[in-house]
């Protein structure tokens, strides 16, 4: 029997380990296949200040969605190319990775390492036909 993963306020893990419940199963191979081809679409998180950025970043986390996860990490990874962002943001860069690319690594059966190349050459393979 396979083994089920869900989602829970602190990290992915099995069913059975989640002793204090879990949000949702994680998603499927093909919802994320549909999600990593959806990245370089998908919007990102647009604050007037460090403040409501912050804000921001914490009501999309909450969402425990993959969706969600991807606007934190692109948002953020824009900031950083551009050498203005904020010290807290790493953070939850770190933390919308841990729960994203677990998801990946999990479905697509990677070390979690080697999700970051999977997600970024599965991007530009995608453009590239598209």
């Amino acid at each position: 029997m396979e083994d089920v993963y869900v989602i829970t306020s602190k990290d992915v893990m099995k069913k059975q380990d989640a002793i204090d419940g879990f949000l949702r199963e994680i998603s499927t191979r093909e919802e994320l296949e549909e999600l990593i081809e959806r990245m370089p679409y998908v919007q990102t998180i647009q604050a007037p200040n460090s403040k409501a950025r912050k804000e921001l970043y914490q009501l999309a986390m909450d969402e425990y969605d993959d969706v969600e996860w991807v606007r934190v990490i692109k948002s953020i990874y824009l900031r950083m190319e551009d050498n203005r962002y904020d010290e807290f943001e790493q953070s939850y860069m770190e933390k919308a990775k841990n729960f994203l690319y677990k998801e990946i690594a999990i479905r697509f059966n990677l070390p979690f390492g080697e999700v970051d190349d999977f997600v970024n050459n599965t991007i530009k393979k995608h453009l590239e036909e598209f």
